[in-house]
C-alpha cells in the first residue's frame, strides 16, 4: 500500500516537472516583428480639418468668384485694397481672412503639378526663401494652393500672416489670414474652409453683383499695426493695414 502510494506520488511530481519544461517561446524574427507600421502618408494627399460653412460670399468681381465664410464670421465693409474680407469677432481687430485678386503675369491656372510648380517659384521669388516662410503645397477641396506664413504684428503683439495662393481664371488669388501667433492653429479650418470653397468662373450668365450686408456698426479708429523687423521696405502693406483705411466708410 505504501509502495503504490509512493509511486503514484512520482508519477505526479514527474508529470508536474514535465509539464514546466514546456520550449521558450521564439523571438520575434529581426526586421518584422514588433507593432506593424499604420498607413503610409508620405505622398498621399493631406487631409486638413475644415471649419463648418456658414455663409455664402456675394457674387464678388461681377459674379466670377464666389466662396463660403466659415460659420460665425461675418463681412468687412469694401475696400479698394481687397475683393473681399471677413472677420470673426472684433471688426477692427483679428482674426480677419482677406481675398485678393490680381493680374496671373503669365502664370498659368493652378490646375497641375506643373503649374504649381510655376507658382511656388514665383512666391520664393517675392517673399524669399526663408525657412520661416515654410512655402509648401496644398490640395483644397478642388484647388491647389501655395502656402506661406508671414511674422508682423498687431497691437503690438506677435502675429502671423498665412497665405493661399492660386491661379484661377486667368488671376492670381491670395487667401490671408492674419491672426495673434497663439491662435493661428485654432483658426487655420476657416481659412482652409474659405480656400476649399473658393469657385472662379469666367462670368458667363453669371447673376448680378449683389451688396455686401452693411449692419455692422462703424469701425473704430485706432486699429495699430506694426510689421515686424523680417519685412522689407516696400512690401505690400498688411491686410489688416487696409482695414483702417477702410474705417472711413460708414456702413450705414
Amino acid at each position: 500500500m505504501m509502495l503504490r502510494f509512493y509511486l503514484s506520488s512520482c508519477a505526479i511530481l514527474l508529470g508536474m516537472a514535465l509539464g514546466c519544461s514546456t520550449e521558450p517561446a521564439k523571438p520575434a524574427a529581426s526586421g518584422g516583428g514588433g507593432t506593424p507600421p499604420g498607413p503610409a502618408t508620405a505622398g498621399g494627399p493631406p487631409m486638413f480639418a475644415l471649419a463648418p460653412p456658414g455663409d455664402a460670399t456675394p457674387p464678388l468681381d461681377d459674379g466670377k468668384v464666389q466662396s463660403t465664410m466659415p460659420a460665425g464670421w461675418k463681412f468687412l465693409p469694401r475696400s479698394k485694397d481687397y475683393l473681399f474680407a471677413a472677420y470673426l469677432e472684433d471688426k477692427a481687430g483679428v482674426p480677419r481672412i482677406v481675398l485678393k485678386q490680381a493680374d496671373s503675369d503669365g502664370l498659368p491656372n493652378s490646375d497641375s503639378d506643373a503649374a504649381v510648380d510655376q507658382l511656388v517659384a514665383k512666391v520664393t521669388e517675392e517673399v524669399g526663401s526663408d525657412k520661416k516662410a515654410a512655402i509648401t503645397k496644398m490640395n483644397l477641396g478642388d484647388n491647389r494652393f501655395v502656402r506661406f506664413e508671414k511674422a508682423m504684428s498687431f497691437r503690438s503683439q506677435p502675429a502671423s500672416g498665412v497665405t493661399l495662393e492660386t491661379v484661377l481664371g486667368g488671376k492670381r488669388y491670395s487667401i490671408e489670414l492674419l491672426s495673434y501667433t497663439s491662435d493661428n492653429n485654432r483658426h487655420l479650418p476657416s481659412l482652409y474652409r474659405f480656400a476649399a470653397d473658393l469657385k472662379v468662373s469666367d462670368g458667363t450668365a453669371a447673376p448680378a453683383e449683389e451688396p455686401m450686408a452693411t449692419e455692422e456698426p462703424k469701425e473704430e479708429a485706432g486699429s495699430e499695426e506694426e510689421p515686424m523687423t523680417q519685412e522689407k521696405p516696400g512690401e505690400e502693406k498688411p491686410a489688416e493695414e487696409s482695414a483702417e483705411e477702410s474705417s472711413a466708410e460708414s456702413p450705414e
